[in-house]
């Protein structure tokens, strides 16, 4: 069974919104393999904590890593910044973990933005463990999906349509559930994800500085050499990069 973490970044909304795109992040780990990557993660937050001063205990919110305070959590945004680089590392070089990113043009898309959104990301975790030969110590399929706090979720109206285009029936176990981000180190790094995502499309401040774009670079790295990137631009749209 693999265990899809997701969060999003941005609103669903098209009029009066300030953003012109939504971005769902995931992450997809077996879970025979969960323990090792939860242990691998607290051996970088670790590592940031002593390279860094970021508190191992603290949540990797970017929003606030990121944000304009000069201190966050006893640590200067440099130090932030530094420790948001060493997390994205970590997802790359943690082969157990497959991110999956959507991200949605709102104004061309005439579908419903987050059922949109949904269905292509459920879309690529399932062809992903169709693809798969299976874990050697578990080889039975299965999808559980865990989001922040269940503000994510897809609507269970019409969760059944998506189950019923992608034929999930026999691989999604229960609908999605919500967990609160700061206790799921997973849920955390999937929004790291999420919101450097956004800035490649639609970059704030600190992300038109140079200096800023080693974060976006190690962003894009991860998702061109193993993950699934979806954009959707108009019906029919939707395309993932090889």
């Amino acid at each position: 069974m693999h265990l899809l973490y997701v969060d999003e970044s941005g609103d669903t909304g098209r009029q009066g919104s300030q953003t012109r795109t939504f971005t769902l992040s995931g992450l997809l780990v077996h879970h025979a393999e969960w323990h090792e990557t939860q242990a691998s993660i607290a051996r970088m937050r670790r590592r940031i904590h002593e390279k860094y001063g970021y508190p191992p205990q603290a949540e990797l919110h970017a929003s606030e890593m990121l944000g304009r305070s000069q201190e966050h959590h006893g640590t200067k945004r440099s130090q932030r910044v530094q420790s948001v680089l060493h997390a994205v590392e970590m997802i790359r070089r943690e082969k157990r973990l497959t991110p999956l990113r959507v991200v949605v043009e709102k104004h061309p898309c005439p579908q419903d933005v987050i059922r949109a959104a949904w269905l292509a990301l459920l879309g690529a975790a399932s062809r992903h463990i169709a693809s798969s030969d299976g874990h050697p110590l578990c080889s039975a399929p299965g999808l559980a999906v865990i989001c922040d706090d269940h503000r994510t979720a897809p609507s269970a109206a019409w969760l059944c349509e998506i189950n019923s285009q992608l034929e999930l029936d026999s691989l999604l176990i229960d609908e999605p559930f919500g967990r609160d981000s700061k206790q799921s180190p997973l849920l955390q790094l999937c929004d790291l994800l999420a919101y450097l995502t956004k800035q490649t499309v639609e970059p704030n401040a600190l992300f038109k500085q140079t200096h800023a774009h080693n974060m976006l670079k190690r962003c894009e790295a991860l998702f061109t050499e193993r993950g699934v990137t979806i954009t959707i631009k108009e019906e029919g749209g939707a395309f993932a990069p090889p």
